[in-house]
């Protein structure tokens, strides 16, 4: 049986790259998939490619994560399909701002951490209550650059970005004894129209080092967004149960191994935000 047979996955930023791959990946596991994003057009592309995989019920909702009123929209929306929902994947994100902290343009800083940050935790806040699943209900927020290590230049990005996982974290604590396995993924270096931003912005504004890694990263084709694909299905099925609060990298943690796995339900603090200080969390 598919892993997610019968099963029906919320998608934001489901219309291009890794949200697309996303829908894609759990269509052809058998659930059917609702995108969410804010290019019609996108969108209504998005949903050919998904039911050319599979034929069930799909549908789109045009909206902006960052306003409060669009996924109360979204979530009514959803409430009012047939069937409950089994899942909520947060992939809408923008890169923001690309230059040194202190030169760039605040508006923009403050619109990157409202889609990024405050789009998925009005998403989380309207989608909580809609979740069903048995034995776990399960929360998918992809986090990526600048969460696990410094991204200069790209402040408002990262900061947002590092901010998702210790809300994926905090959520998981909190909805624990809910039944619900919250999750974050790191999807890798895949070429995105992120990476455009960067081309466009030149190496002063970037960075002479990143600049040249993104030249060369999209030259060699970058990790596929079917990695990060494939851990989010595994994170939305059954397979995962247990597995919660946790920071994954689809490029370079095991996570299809059973050993992998069950460090993960095993071990607190495997895969989180932790400070190595050689009195609580040391170095192995």
């Amino acid at each position: 049986m598919p892993a997610l047979e019968s099963k029906t996955i919320a998608i934001t930023g489901g219309s291009l790259g890794i949200g697309l791959a996303v829908a894609k990946k759990c269509a052809a596991e058998g659930a059917t998939v609702i995108l969410a994003a804010r290019d019609k057009i996108a969108l209504q592309s998005a949903l050919r490619d998904v039911k050319s995989v599979s034929p069930a019920p799909h549908a789109v909702f045009p909206m902006d994560v960052s306003r409060e009123e669009d996924v109360r929209q979204f979530a009514a929306f959803c409430a009012g399909r047939e069937g409950a929902i089994h899942g909520l994947v947060n992939c809408a994100g923008i890169y923001g701002p690309i230059g040194k902290t202190h030169e760039v343009n605040m508006t923009d800083f403050a619109r990157t951490h409202a889609i990024n940050f405050l789009g998925t935790v009005f998403m989380c806040q309207a989608f909580i209550p809609l979740l069903a699943g048995k034995p776990r209900k399960k929360i998918v927020i992809f986090a990526g650059g600048g969460a696990a290590t410094p991204f200069p230049f790209y402040s408002a990005y990262a900061t947002s970005k590092v901010a998702l996982v210790r809300l994926t974290e905090n959520l998981a604590r909190e909805l624990d004894v809910e039944s619900f396995d919250v999750n974050c993924v790191a999807p890798g270096f895949v070429i995105t129209r992120l990476h455009e931003e960067t081309m466009k912005a030149g190496p002063e504004a970037a960075s002479p080092q990143f600049y040249e890694a993104t030249k060369k990263q999209m030259a060699g084709g970058g990790v596929p967004p079917e990695r990060a694909a494939d851990l989010t299905a595994f994170l939305l099925s059954a397979a995962s149960d247990g597995i919660t609060g946790k920071f994954i990298s689809a490029q370079y943690d095991p996570w299809e191994t059973d050993e992998f796995q069950d460090q993960l339900r095993q071990d607190k603090n495997l895969a989180t935000l932790r400070r190595i200080d050689n009195k609580f969390f040391a170095a192995k």
